[in-house]
């Protein structure tokens, strides 16, 4: 009678391991016939069950059940998960860890081989979507990938992916590991001049002031014509109390782009922050010249302009004769009208822009009783500021 009911016992535990078992199958068989919403289900039931948490197969198929979500161009079938690359993922890793015969290491690398343009495309996405972290999480996920033991008869260096996660760990203000990835971009020469002139602006982010430097000048070394590298070098000396060797690079900037509008603009507030006002006006025109929809050479133009006008108020305060004042004032006033023009073509290209109009509005102040329609143009820029409020 014992061995009776012992029999009974063994046979319905391999029925109860066999029906769960089957909802495996189930998925595996629903997943072919591509009804991934039943396939996931089944999956998602059998998997949580006693009998199959030690089940290598059982992984193997919750990983292709996601990665099938992942890739399908169905909303239906994609919205079903909101993660499923990374549960897929973590499947295949659980079946190679349960798998005791060998039998998952040539189906889970065939999937885990698919697996690598998957996680570029989820990074490209969340990279143009401006979710960097996401993007780096992705790009880091196909160089895991590709260094598992599974690949290391065909070893596989991605560069262009290093270089990318060391792009999206910068916009992610991930300093750190954009160090770590701009590095290991320059150790298999990849990125050019590009991946020094990033590196040293993320050491110097990074509070590495010392080692940016170093790059930098390393970059323009081994890249003397690439413009990245110049505008580098020119940023570094501009900001950093060394004007004239700033406006070096920038000579050799511009002798091998002579059409870029920004070099001139830079170098306009180079001569500017000099004190060379005449020669930042110029550098400014050419800059405006060459690309009229910038609004910096435009903006600082007009400054220029307004300090003028302004300094020359100042001195004209001094006049103790009244009669020579109201002379000297109104030539002020001329000038005040002169400087206008400059502020509206700023705003032409940058309308709203908050410094000008609250320096027109100054000037429109100023010029409000001689004219009626500056007492006009001030309370139009006065209600469009206080709306701003």
């Amino acid at each position: 009678m014992r061995k009776i009911l012992f029999i009974l016992v063994m046979i319905l535990s391999v029925s109860s391991v066999f029906a769960q078992k089957s909802k495996v199958t189930g998925a595996q068989n629903y997943l072919i016939s591509g009804k991934l919403d039943k396939a996931k289900e089944a999956i998602d039931e059998g998997i949580q069950n006693e009998k199959c948490v030690d089940y290598p197969k059982a992984y193997l198929i919750k990983g292709k059940v996601y990665q099938g979500i992942f890739e399908s161009p169905l909303p239906a079938y994609k919205n079903l998960e909101r993660n499923p690359l990374d549960i897929a993922y973590a499947a295949y890793l659980k079946a190679l860890e349960l798998d005791q015969k060998g039998k998952m290491l040539k189906p889970v690398k065939i999937q885990m081989t698919n697996m690598i343009p998957d996680f570029t495309n989820e990074a490209v996405n969340c990279y143009n979507n401006k979710d960097y972290a996401g993007a780096l999480f992705a790009f880091e996920k196909v160089l895991e990938i590709e260094s598992m033991d599974l690949f290391k008869d065909n070893p596989v260096v991605d560069t262009a992916v290093i270089f990318n996660a060391g792009m999206a760990a910068q916009k992610a203000e991930n300093f750190e590991k954009a160090i770590k990835y701009y590095k290991q971009s320059i150790d298999y020469n990849y990125g050019g001049a590009k991946t020094y002139a990033y590196l040293s602006k993320v050491l110097k982010a990074n509070d590495n002031e010392k080692e940016a430097v170093e790059y930098i000048h390393k970059g323009f070394e081994l890249f003397p014509n690439d413009s990245d590298m110049l505008v580098e070098l020119i940023n570094y000396y501009m900001f950093g109390g060394e004007p004239q060797k700033a406006a070096d690079y920038l000579d050799k900037a511009i002798a091998l782009d002579p059409n870029n509008a920004s070099f001139y603009s830079a170098k306009g507030q180079l001569y500017d922050k000099m004190g060379e006002l005449e020669n930042a006006v110029a550098m400014y025109k050419k800059s405006i010249e060459l690309d009229p929809g910038k609004f910096i050479p435009r903006y600082n133009l007009a400054i220029i302009e307004a300090n003028k006008v302004s300094k020359h108020h100042k001195e004209v305060n001094e006049i103790m004769d009244a009669k020579k004042y109201n002379e000297a004032l109104k030539v002020v006033y001329s000038e005040y009208e002169k400087v206008i023009p400059y502020f509206e073509s700023a705003l032409e290209v940058n309308p709203g822009e908050k410094n000008s109009l609250m320096i027109l509005k100054e000037i429109y102040f100023k010029l409000r009783n001689q004219k009626e329609l500056y007492l006009e143009k001030y309370n139009e820029v006065k209600a469009q500021l206080d709306s701003m409020e």
